[in-house]
């Protein structure tokens, strides 16, 4: 996609004061002393350190601010090299937890030295207690300059390679960014490379060394809400896959040209990381390639374990992704029942395709004051609050918050009745937080067994519609079934309760975009009928519906959860989907031995088809063939060879045929090929 003459990476930086800390960073030495200009005197509300001599370096000039530093030009007074020098504010001198997190990212980058990761060359301290950095100087342009609109695969994916390399060398070195995003990552040219990155802003970084378990401090999130993944938010151990998910956002970003959930109040942006399944890319923009728009979905799974392992091996699928021969990531498959009579394959018609996805407009948080009783007082204290939702609650207090994990009684001030629920403190934005995100400090809280009738008034108040006035116990008359909810819940009811594929009306080997489409699909739907005047028994139905719903989106849409549901139910064609998705051999084989531990007999069953399918073979009948290879990946669907042979054999366009009673290939008897 050609670059417009704003995003061209050499392109000088801005040089407004309101410029971000990260776009500081290499410059081209000047040829003298002479290029030190004269530093006239300071005149009254002109930055004290402007002029100011640090060790070799004069100050020039402020080039923008961030949460825990402000970073300056500086250039060396002699040869007249330029760095950037970065100051941790003057607030946060007297926290010793702060500064030694400042003076971490000079360990955490020195500790790594790598080309893609901006150097440091020195750390000092200016009397009495001014912390500072130096640091090479970057003339480039952030990330962030060509996030506003799709960018073509040639150029995103080079950029995401290298950002990858910076990622394995800091992950082997046991270093976490936490906070990786477009604006901590510079372009600027270098060796005929117009693109070359460098990784900023280690700041934060978490050495493995210093927590084995790498949880952070209790009540402390550290990140950026829109590149935070799911253990970040609610608080649970990080590792190299979680720089791994907000690179996933970064690709996703560059792609398609917006972020994959909509940017919102803190609650609603803390549920669609650990809930919301966002449209694959492919889906928002059509010229992302399959094989990439897949890669980038596997990168944001909710789950680590669901992601790349590793950078390196994230960086490989990307370069297999740019080459011509991808593999795609759909083969042609005929779905495949779960029961199915032998040699047979049902068709399992798909589902509408449901309408593509556009990002809704986000409605304005809804404020309400509630009653609670927080640990700083003895009784219920009233509490504004934001962002309420189905889900929970946002608190807007100071501290000392409640513990996370603990459980607490709150009474929302909805318009004509007051609706008293149970919640769990889920998320914590102490002061300092709030002050760098720009938000207001205090604990989200998810709620936790809300009755029918209370689902259904905080619906209909979320709606805009609150609930009549409370009725007398003398004169309320039960609600009548509504017909159109009926119309919905009663054939979703039916899907059995271990079969997702019936429940979400998809053929056993359906795409993934095609899952996420449809459980998207019917969350819609599901949402739209809470606001609708239902039954006591039709609100129940409709909060069971929508979590089973949910669980089944999550389970088929990923991989890794797939495989092992499909491979345990004979369902070969889906574990087929999950091979080509990009799933290593290593996954499988593991996946396989566990498979064979868990059904004795299944190997033998396996071997005596697959022999009666390569006799059929090597004479040259096809389709009996075929049905044998059926056969046999039904008893183990994780046989890779025997998937590669089968597929082979289908795109011929060849159908299963079953031999005739009693008949088998010459060489095997007259024994019938489909018994075992």
């Amino acid at each position: 996609m050609p670059q417009d003459s704003k995003s061209a990476p050499g392109a000088p930086l801005l040089e407004s004061s309101e410029r971000s800390e990260k776009t500081a960073m290499l410059g081209n030495p000047a040829p003298g002393p002479e290029a030190v200009p004269p530093t006239p005197p300071p005149a009254e509300g002109v930055d004290p350190l402007l002029g100011q001599v640090i060790g070799s370096f004069q100050i020039l000039r402020k080039l923008g601010g961030g949460g825990m530093g402000t970073v300056y030009l500086g250039q060396h007074t002699l040869i007249g090299s330029k760095v950037a020098v970065k100051f941790l504010h003057d607030h946060f001198a007297s926290n010793e937890v702060l500064v030694q997190r400042f003076l971490a990212e000079a360990r955490a980058v020195n500790l790594i030295g790598h080309e893609n990761i901006v150097n440091i060359f020195d750390m000092n301290v200016m009397p009495p207690r001014r912390h500072y950095l130096v640091m090479e100087y970057l003339e480039g342009t952030p990330l962030s300059s060509l996030t506003h609109s799709p960018e073509a695969p040639s150029t995103v994916i080079p950029i995401l390679t290298q950002v990858c390399d910076a990622l394995q060398a800091a992950h082997g070195h046991g270093v976490v960014h936490r906070d990786l995003k477009p604006e901590n990552i510079m372009l600027v040219r270098h060796d005929r490379i117009p693109h070359f990155v460098k990784v900023l802003d280690f700041g934060i970084a978490k050495l493995f060394d210093s927590d084995k378990k790498g949880h952070t401090q209790v009540g402390v999130l550290i990140g950026t809400p829109g590149y935070m993944a799911p253990e970040q938010w609610s608080g649970q151990a990080v590792d190299g896959r979680t720089d791994l998910y907000a690179l996933g956002i970064i690709a996703y970003e560059l792609l398609t040209g917006r972020m994959p959930f909509p940017k919102g109040a803190l609650g609603t942006m803390l549920h669609a990381h650990l809930k919301e399944i966002p449209p694959a890319p492919r889906e928002v923009n059509p010229e992302v390639p399959e094989a990439l728009s897949q890669l980038v979905v596997r990168a944001l799974a909710k789950r680590p374990e669901d992601r790349f392992q590793s950078a390196s091996e994230m960086r490989a699928a990307l370069e297999q992704a740019l080459s011509p021969e991808a593999p795609a990531v759909r083969p042609a498959m005929t779905p495949v029942p779960q029961q199915a009579a032998p040699g047979k394959v049902a068709e399992t018609p798909l589902a509408p395709e449901p309408p593509a996805w556009n990002a809704p407009a986000l409605p304005a948080p809804v404020d309400v004051m509630a009653r609670v009783v927080l640990p700083s007082g003895t009784g219920p204290s009233r509490v504004h609050c934001t962002d309420l939702s189905r889900n929970g609650v946002f608190l807007c207090t100071g501290e000392p918050l409640p513990a996370l994990r603990s459980r607490l009684s709150l009474t929302l001030e909805l318009r004509e009745q007051p609706l008293t629920c149970e919640g769990e403190v889920v998320h914590h934005v102490p002061a300092a937080q709030a002050s760098a995100w720009g938000t207001r400090a205090g604990f989200a809280v998810q709620f936790l067994h809300l009755a029918p009738e209370a689902r259904e008034r905080l619906a209909r108040a979320l709606q805009g519609r609150l609930a009549a006035p409370a009725q007398t116990p003398s004169s309320k008359a039960p609600v009548a079934d509504d017909a159109e909810a009926n119309a919905v819940l009663t054939p979703l009811a039916k899907a059995p309760p271990a079969d997702p594929y019936t429940l979400l009306s998809l053929p056993l080997d359906a795409p993934f975009d095609d899952i996420r489409q449809q459980a998207r699909h019917l969350l819609k739907t599901l949402e739209g009928l809470a606001a609708r005047p239902l039954s006591a028994r039709q609100s129940k139905e409709l909060g069971e519906t929508r979590n089973r719903v949910e669980k089944a989106g999550e389970l088929l849409g990923h991989p890794r959860q797939r495989i092992e549901h499909d491979a345990w139910r004979g369902n070969f064609a889906g574990v087929a989907r999950c091979i080509a998705s990009g799933l290593t051999a290593s996954d499988i084989e593991a996946l396989r031995t566990r498979f064979l531990q868990a059904h004795p007999g299944a190997e033998a069953r396996e071997r005596i088809h697959a022999t009666t399918a390569s006799a059929w073979e090597s004479q040259g009948n096809l389709a009996l063939a075929l049905a044998e290879y059926e056969k046999a990946l039904a008893a183990v669907p994780l046989s890779l060879p025997l998937q590669q042979r089968y597929w082979l054999l289908k795109q011929r366009g060849l159908k299963s045929t079953p031999p005739p009673a009693g008949k088998g290939p010459e060489g095997t008897g007259s024994r019938r090929p489909g018994r075992s």
